[in-house]
This record gives structure tokens, C-alpha cells and sequence, in this order.
């Protein structure tokens, strides 16, 4: 970003209520990404931004990790309850021509869906299985193996034995998150994760997916997720997994 990066857009917006600062650094036309539902143009966003000043009044605002496309940041309010959020931007001419907005609550608004899941996740493939993942890192391609593999072994080759997982609606250690990971598996027989967008800063990766579904009433969705990883010796030490 040219004029000021994500990590300081955010504090100026967040904490200094400075809604001055989004105003350059949006398009007019940018286009939002959030809870299944499309926001078009800044006045849009900008309506979004002032309905968290008033949501997240009197409470502290906290980034946990930030590149120029990605940030992963949270409310912290006075009784100790917390909202996270990842942020997924793209850049057109130094500023943002579309974001994704992530978010996990307490108390989640429904999710609003554009468009339903037309098809077979799998259609015209019949059994033979997901392929490999291409131009992904290693770390993605044994995420993919889980997700779409149901390769639970993988998970003691991927997360470090003390590694922290924080998921959807719980959290705790790498028992929790398979056992969470069953509990998917189980609800959407037919599920599918395709990775979008991968972002490695530091010691740290961010991936962006898109989860088509179908639950076991034959229920189709599609779900927004975004993963933050913190590695140590190839391992994964700490999981942020939200989704919309």
C-alpha cells in the first residue's frame, strides 16, 4: 500500500476512529465480501466500518498478525469476550479494490447466501478422490490432505503435540481439533475445500478457502474460511480457523 499500510489503516479506523483515513485508501467501487453477502461501493464499507465503532465501543482493539493483504485482529471487550477477524485485501493502484471480512463471535449473525451450491461437489469424478493440490506449500498441500482426504494421521505429522487450536465455536489443543474435524466430517458427508489465496510472512501462513457442503438432509452451502498458522521447525504451533 502506498499511502499507509493495512496494519495502520486499521488502527486509524479502529482506534483512532479516523474514518478519514479509509477514504483514500478504498475505491469507490471496491466490493466486500462478507457473511455470503456482497457489499458494492465505499459507501457501503464505510456504513459496515461505523457500525463496528458502535458495536465494539469502549472495547480494545488488538492485531495479532498483518502483511499488506492480511490481517488477523480482534475486539477485546471489558468483561474479557472477544471478537476475531481476518482480513483479506486486494490492491488495485495502491488501494483496495476488494476485501473479505472474516469474522468469529459470540454471537454470530445468520449468514446471508448469494448463490446456492449447484451440482455435484464432485461431478462426473465418481470415486476416484481429490487430486494433488498445485502451487501451494507444503503446509496447504497436508491441510488439503485432511480436509479433503479425511487423513487424520496427517495431523500428528503436521501440528506440533503442544500446538493451540482456536476453531468456529471452541478450542484447546490438536485432540479438540480433530475431534472438531470428526464432527465435520460427520454433519457434511459430501464437502470439499478448495484453496484460494495463500499468504507466508515471517514465521507465519494465511490461507483463504472456499468450503462447498452437503449436509447429512441433503442441505448444499458454501462457506468462507481463512486460516492463520504459526509455524516453528515446519510444525504448526498455534491454528486460527475462522469462517463466515
Amino acid at each position: 500500500m502506498t499511502a499507509m499500510t493495512l496494519a495502520q489503516l486499521l488502527t486509524e479506523l479502529y482506534v483512532n476512529e479516523n474514518i478519514g483515513a479509509f477514504e483514500g485508501l478504498y475505491l469507490h467501487r471496491v466490493i466486500r465480501r462478507r457473511r455470503g453477502e456482497l457489499v458494492f461501493g465505499r459507501d457501503g464499507v464505510r456504513q459496515q466500518i461505523l457500525a463496528d465503532l458502535a458495536q465494539f465501543s469502549g472495547w480494545r482493539f488488538e492485531i495479532h498478525a498483518c502483511t499488506d493483504a492480511f490481517a488477523d485482529v480482534a475486539w477485546i471487550s471489558p468483561d474479557g469476550s472477544s471478537v476475531r477477524r481476518h482480513y483479506w485485501i486486494t490492491l488495485e493502484n495502491g488501494q483496495i479494490a476488494s476485501d473479505t471480512v472474516i469474522e468469529c463471535s459470540p454471537h454470530p449473525e445468520p449468514a446471508r447466501h448469494h448463490h446456492a451450491l449447484l451440482g455435484e461437489l464432485d461431478s462426473g469424478r465418481g470415486q476416484t478422490g481429490p487430486a494433488e493440490l498445485i502451487g501451494f506449500s507444503a503446509v496447504a498441500e497436508s491441510l488439503h490432505k485432511i480436509w479433503n482426504c479425511r487423513s487424520l494421521s496427517t495431523i500428528a505429522e503436521l501440528y506440533h503435540r503442544e500446538a493451540d487450536w482456536t476453531g468456529p465455536v471452541s478450542k484447546g489443543g490438536t485432540h479438540e481439533l480433530k475431534a472438531w474435524w470428526l464432527q465435520q466430517f460427520l454433519a457434511f458427508p459430501q464437502s470439499k475445500i478448495t484453496f484460494e489465496r495463500e499468504i507466508a510472512f515471517e514465521n507465519n501462513l494465511a490461507l483463504l478457502w472456499q468450503w462447498a457442503r452437503i449436509d447429512t438432509n441433503g442441505r448444499r452451502d458454501r462457506v468462507t474460511g481463512s486460516t492463520c498458522l504459526q509455524l516453528d521447525g515446519g510444525k504448526i504451533i498455534q491454528d486460527v480457523l475462522l469462517t463466515d
